[in-house]
């Protein structure tokens, strides 16, 4: 967390800055129009005035709908001037959201803004308070649903409760598919559950199908306590195999702990056991609009630009709680945007120029941020964007295979400088679809112009300080790619303490299946922790260059680097130069080859390698179990120039990988990895740096343990 220094650094910084946005606010008048919304305004005033006038006559506007009404009367008249609106502190809850379309846009030349007073705070309330509790049972009580209102997650004092469930904690694993119907229906072990006087109308199943990948949250149709077989309204992804993890929700006779709740839509009723008594005098809100901010442009003509939220406070939505789509040169920036169902930021579609900056993205129930392009096949759309400077940490609350950044057919993306933890799956993911997917899928796909259908390429991923990733599932890495574009790059970035201790294959890196000509540099990857299988780095596709990176290679680990062809995607012309490989016990090898091929390395050397507590050794391939074989097959091709030495890190213990003047590595020409720019910038908002306890301020119900985790 942040030291007294630094914050009291970011404080001076933080009052500098509102001093002088004051300052500008207040010079700049003059050359913009200024709109105002309080909670002491009236609609039928101008909306001029920061507060009500003496006479009461006019001030503020008192809703944010009125203030977007009066900016795009402003737009219709042509703007001459950029536009700002400002809103005063307090909360606005905002039942369907904000939707942006051309009519709200901004111009080339001037931008409209919408942003909290100086040194005040807005809340964005995508949702409804619920309000009339009546004690139902014991400590659960009761209120009703507001007439059409259709809502999936109630909120306590700002906190998401966890919809009842069975188990409180962790999975039960099934005991197999129900034969003919291997994606819908399954048994579950005796003892298990007891169904007796349940009414299942609401209930729900989710479930991690086939491999530990991807969850699937589907209805409940029916349960047969006899046979102990349980049917789900539609087929799940894949089909289910025994053990497969799963749960029951959403069933009241499963409210039986504090945080807990049960939503029935049917009936408009929802239940709570509450955390803090009275309830009369806690706040409570389900969430009820699909997206809290929408952006919804329609290229060309209708694109929307130059539109900006600044400083607010976004909560709650069904969705995603901003979604962007149809713009160009929008920001989202210090913003606090956390409690969506989906993610928090999804710039999907036509989307270029986009920037997330600054913000705290946080208990979101899919992913922080989703940079979403179109399918192959189809326009290159979504591209140029930025996401900087953002702490984004504890989603994939509602979905197993949450991630902190995805993108997705979305290419010359900076994803720069964030603080990603605390997520099931991905601190990272690029995704495409491999070449052989392709062929299968589309027409006339050849190799030569494949490259054309993938746009998720010339991505800078750099600077990104990633850990307490890939927490609940298997076969993951905290950065990772499958099938994307070329020239993706991953550059200073430090990944530590990932995994579990629940499943294997996990990764630091994992270049995945088809992902090709990655630039892997100046990285520092340690405690990767897994079952089996695991590694610093898993490399698949062709043409990989991994160069002066630190793997520290983490008791159990199979290898600091590991390779291998799959589904008939070529695996070869790896380059490997100036890395240190520095080993924390015996175990594993510098590279693993678990199908070797002479054309899989093109080049490996000048690296340094040191394991103190054991033999140096290579797996799989011609020179399985011997790093000194290694150095003769293919004509002494490989790490002629590399030596075994100790690096003389300054201190490995306490995690400080810096290199001493005398390290022998820099006379390899390994270049000394500057981490002091790593991670969140100073111009990260005081106001959004949280303790430990904010961090952790999540039920313990819904916080993953060793591997055995849930998502609540």
């Amino acid at each position: 967390m942040w030291t007294a220094r630094e914050t009291l650094g970011a404080l001076l910084i933080g009052i500098v800055l509102v001093v002088l946005l004051v300052i500008a606010w207040e010079g700049g008048r003059q050359g913009e129009t200024v709109f105002y919304v309080s909670k002491d305004g009236n609609d039928s005033w101008s909306g001029l005035l920061e507060e009500p006038n003496t006479a009461h006559t006019d001030g503020p506007f008192r809703s944010i709908q009125r203030a977007v009404e009066a900016v795009r009367n402003e737009i219709a008249r042509g703007l001459e001037r950029n536009v700002t609106v400002f809103i005063r502190g307090g909360t606005y809850y905002l039942p369907e959201g904000l939707s942006f379309g051309a009519n709200d846009s901004g111009t080339l030349e001037h931008s409209v803004t919408y942003a909290s007073y100086p040194g005040e705070t807005a809340i964005l309330v995508g949702g409804v308070p619920i309000k009339g509790w009546e004690r139902f049972n014991g400590s659960i009580w009761t209120a009703d649903l507001p007439e059409g209102v259709e809502t999936n997650q109630l909120f306590e004092n700002g906190r998401r409760m966890q919809i009842a469930r069975e188990p409180n904690t962790g999975y039960f694993e099934i005991s197999g598919p129900v034969k003919g119907r291997e994606r819908s229906a399954f048994t579950y072990s005796q003892g298990d559950l007891d169904p007796s006087g349940w009414d299942i109308s609401e209930a729900r199943v989710f479930i991690w199908q086939g491999h530990d990948w991807f969850t699937q949250d589907k209805k409940l149709v029916s349960i047969n306590p006899e046979n102990r077989t349980i049917v789900m309204g539609s087929d799940a992804g894949y089909p289910m195999t025994r053990g497969n993890r799963y749960y029951i929700k959403n069933v009241l006779a499963l409210l039986d702990i504090p945080g807990e709740c049960q939503i029935d839509n049917t009936r408009r009723k929802v239940y709570c056991w509450p955390t803090r008594l009275p309830v009369e005098n806690q706040t409570y809100v389900v969430a009820t609009a699909e997206n809290l901010i929408s952006i919804h442009g329609s290229p060309p003509n209708g694109t929307v630009r130059n539109l900006h939220f600044e400083n607010l406070d976004l909560a709650i939505s069904k969705k995603d709680v901003v979604r962007i789509s149809g713009a160009e040169n929008c920001t989202v920036k210090f913003c606090k945007i956390e409690n969506g169902g989906q993610s928090g930021v999804l710039v999907s579609g036509h989307a270029q120029g986009i920037v997330v900056y600054g913000n705290l993205i946080r208990y979101n129930g899919l992913h922080g941020v989703s940079l979403m392009g179109l399918a192959p096949g189809r326009e290159d759309v979504n591209h140029h964007n930025v996401v900087e400077n953002n702490h984004i940490h504890h989603c994939g609350r509602l979905v197993g295979h949450g991630y902190g950044v995805r993108i997705y057919q979305s290419g010359h993306n900076k994803i720069v400088h964030n603080e990603i933890h605390d997520m099931p799956r991905y601190g990272t993911t690029i995704k495409g679809m491999p070449y052989q997917v392709l062929r299968a899928r589309l027409e006339n796909v050849t190799w030569e112009n494949h490259w054309d259908l993938l746009h998720s390429r010339n991505n800078l991923l750099a600077y990104n300080n990633i850990y307490r990733v890939n927490l609940d599932s298997q076969d993951t890495g905290a950065m990772e790619s499958w099938g994307p574009g070329r020239d993706n790059v991953y550059d200073h970035n430090l990944i530590h303490d990932v995994g579990n201790f629940e499943f294997g294959l996990q990764s630091g890196m994992y270049l995945d299946d088809a992902t090709n000509y990655f630039n892997v540099t100046n990285n520092i990857i340690y405690g990767v922790h897994g079952t089996g299988g695991d590694q610093c780095i898993f490399t698949k596709g062709i043409g990989n260059r991994i160069e002066n990176n630190i793997l520290v290679v983490a008791r159990g680990n199979s290898a600091a680097i590991r390779s291998m062809e799959m589904g008939g995607e070529k695996c070869e012309g790896h380059v490997y130069l100036r890395n240190i490989f520095y080993f924390e016990s015996k175990d594993g090898a510098a590279y693993g080859f678990i199908n070797w091929n002479e054309t899989r390395v093109a080049e490996s050397d000048y690296n340094l390698f040191w394991k103190p507590r054991g033999r140096l050794t290579i797996s799989g391939g011609p020179a399985d179990g011997s790093f000194s074989e290694w150095l003769t097959i293919l004509g002494h091709k490989f790490d002629q120039h590399s030596v075994i030495d100790d690096p003389l890190f300054v201190d490995p213990k306490q995690r400080n990988y810096h290199l001493r003047p005398e390290s022998p590595a820099l006379h390899l020409g390994f270049k000394d990895i500057d981490t002091s720019e790593i991670g969140l910038e100073e111009d990260f908002p005081l106001r959004l740096r949280e303790t430990f306890e904010d961090l952790y301020r999540i039920p313990p119900s819904l916080i993953w343990r060793g591997g055995k985790g849930e998502t609540g």
